[in-house]
């Protein structure tokens, strides 16, 4: 009897547990089944999707509606400070303060204040040997000694050995001086609008550095170091920048270098005094290149001289030619006068060049913005013979000039 009543009690046991696994199969299926329907909305069909050869498919299609897709990425901080310290230390130990003092009698420097005898300015060294590119503006050009402080706070003797009439860029040579470090300069196409700089010069009573930030703002491809008019002598194109200038002290940058935040040096920082304001701007780097490298070759850069004013035609003011023009350069006076448009006995006169005459191309070179009248004729010497084509009175010519 015993051994029935504990056979019975057992059998409840085993449907019990019979149950119990067949609710924990059924639960197991429903979570992996979930599970697949997960991995694969998630991350096969988003993978499919990717696929030509199956994206096609309206399951797929379907698949991805009103799906938003976010790719993680990770936030990069760049610190100014931390740039500004990379290129200045690139950059910084070829930037020097040029001090020029006008020679002067004891008469005439008792007269003068000790402002108008000693003027400072910024310049960069170019060769190991001491040779130094400056602005004009930065310098007493004539009758003058100068003198060169380093980033090591030497002082050195120098003296003025070429001035460009065109650019008004300045060479200066150090006297007695080695392997200083030099500065690179960038590429021309990589000189952008937008770009950041940063203008780098010395200045104060030690010789301090000096910082200004800022961008790129222009290519002003119209712009003319000689003034408003533009002149075939003078340098056509530069940049302009929104630093601020016209605080005290800031006459110490002209002459500075303006660098990029890879330490390379976009151009020199040039500057025109005219009646409304001073201007700054930088002259670019591949005409300084260019310079040098002449200099260092010949020992001078000689440019022949056409000698007339003119505007560069582009779209904006092709209504002066009734439309029929976009590029070019039209000789020009704002008086109207043919004396002032075209020099007397220059070489533009020597040809018979007019007031209101299109030059078109210099030796079969277009004129247009990227390669400006003052441009195309500084590539060739004095002497140099070279044939204009050009627009008179609507009637296209080719005219021939010898360069002063």
């Amino acid at each position: 009897m015993k051994e029935n009543e504990e056979s019975k009690g057992k059998k409840p046991t085993k449907k019990s547990l019979r149950f119990v696994r067949f609710v924990f199969f059924v639960v197991m299926v429903f979570v992996l089944s979930g599970l697949s329907v997960l991995i694969i909305n998630q991350y096969l069909i988003p993978y499919f999707t990717t696929v030509k050869a199956l994206s096609k498919y309206k399951l797929f299609q379907k698949a991805t509606e009103n799906v938003v897709v976010v790719n993680k990425t990770e936030q990069v901080t760049v610190s100014d400070d931390q740039a500004v310290s990379h290129y200045s230390e690139k950059s910084i130990s070829s930037v020097v303060e040029i001090v020029s003092r006008k020679k002067t009698t004891s008469s005439s420097l008792a007269k003068a204040s000790a402002k108008d005898q000693v003027k400072t300015g910024s310049g960069l060294v170019v060769t190991s040997d001491g040779l130094v590119v400056t602005y004009r503006e930065a310098i007493y050009p004539e009758q003058s000694e100068y003198r060169v402080i380093a980033s090591d706070n030497k002082t050195y003797e120098a003296r003025v050995v070429f001035i460009d009439p065109f650019s008004d860029i300045v060479f200066v040579k150090i006297e007695n001086a080695e392997n200083l470090p030099t500065a690179s300069f960038i590429a021309p196409e990589d000189i952008k609008p937008g770009s950041k700089i940063v203008a780098i010069g010395r200045g104060g009573g030690d010789s301090n550095v000096v910082y200004k930030s800022g961008l790129i703002s222009q290519l002003a491809e119209s712009y003319s170091i000689g003034g408003p008019v533009a002149s075939s002598e003078k340098l056509q194109g530069v940049f302009f920048t929104d630093i601020s200038f016209g605080n005290i002290g800031d006459e110490s940058l002209i002459g500075a270098t303006a660098t990029n935040y890879n330490g390379d040096v976009v151009g020199i920082l040039g500057y025109r005094n005219t009646d409304q304001s001073p201007q700054y701007f930088i002259v670019p780097a591949n005409h300084i290149e260019h310079l040098i490298d002449e200099y260092l070759a010949n020992g001078v850069a000689k440019r022949g001289s056409l000698g007339v004013y003119y505007i560069s035609l582009d779209k904006e003011n092709s209504y002066l030619t009734d439309g029929k023009y976009d590029r070019g350069a039209m000789i020009f006076s704002a008086s109207l006068q043919q004396g002032l448009a075209v020099i007397f006995q220059s070489a533009a006169e020597k040809a018979g060049l007019k007031i209101s005459d299109i030059i078109l191309a210099v030796n079969g070179e277009e004129v247009n913005l990227g390669q400006n009248l003052a441009f195309l004729i500084s590539k060739y010497k004095p002497g140099d013979k070279i044939e204009l084509k050009l627009s008179r009175n609507g009637q296209e010519m080719n005219v021939p000039v010898t360069l002063e």
